[in-house]
């Protein structure tokens, strides 16, 4: 079984994070990907928007998609986000599947700021998504560059853990400050979210300040 990992404070969750999903479990031919919501980031801003809400808000928007899940594990557990804890309970709970990782490029970047982040290889793959117009890669902190060159490999095959893959795919142009800017400025985000999304956010009147 191949099960993909895609991680975030989902901030809310809009049409680009779903297309990432989607079309890395489409490329990669995952069973289904665990769309993880980040409770408490230790690498970066605390969420503006309460738990609550953006776990409501990402319900709806798997709530249609086959292979997404909606996933509470970080939620559920005490103390800070951190990926490698989250990695180790999804190995414990799946001893024999292929576990991918997926985070875009310029997360990628920060992993050296991760907890024990040498240690995700140990229990999954890193699966890095990256658009076709970005440029190529830009320079990478020298340890990443060191891991990455023991650990980088074209496909993940058979191999149950311990690859970086990197994906050029096509990514939708949109991000969740970016919403946030045009919620605050009294602009439409319609066509960015999923319909339930945007209803929802209008429902409790979030986004609408700074401050969420």
């Amino acid at each position: 079984m191949r099960i993909g990992l895609y991680g975030g404070t989902f901030d809310p969750v809009h049409l680009g994070h779903i297309h990432a999903a989607e079309t890395v479990q489409q490329h990669l031919a995952l069973d289904r990907v665990h769309m993880i919501l980040s409770a408490r980031p230790s690498h970066r801003d605390q969420p503006q928007t309460s738990n609550d809400h953006r776990w409501q808000m990402l319900q709806l928007a798997c709530a249609e998609h086959e292979t997404l899940l909606a996933d509470a594990i970080e939620l559920h557990r005490c103390g800070k986000s951190y990926a490698i804890d989250t990695l180790r309970a999804f190995r414990q709970q799946n001893p024999d599947a292929q576990l991918c990782w997926i985070l875009g490029m310029d997360s990628y970047r920060t992993l050296p700021t991760w907890q024990n982040w040498r240690e995700l290889l140990h229990y999954g793959h890193l699966i890095v998504v990256d658009r076709p117009e970005s440029g190529g890669e830009p320079d990478i902190d020298r340890a990443l560059n060191e891991l990455e060159q023991r650990h980088r490999a074209e496909s993940i095959d058979h191999a149950p853990a311990g690859r970086i893959v990197f994906l050029t795919l096509p990514m939708k142009a949109i991000s969740a400050s970016q919403i946030r800017r045009r919620r605050i400025a009294g602009e439409c985000n319609k066509g960015l979210l999923d319909p339930r999304v945007w209803s929802y956010i209008n429902q409790h009147q979030l986004y609408q300040t700074q401050e969420g």
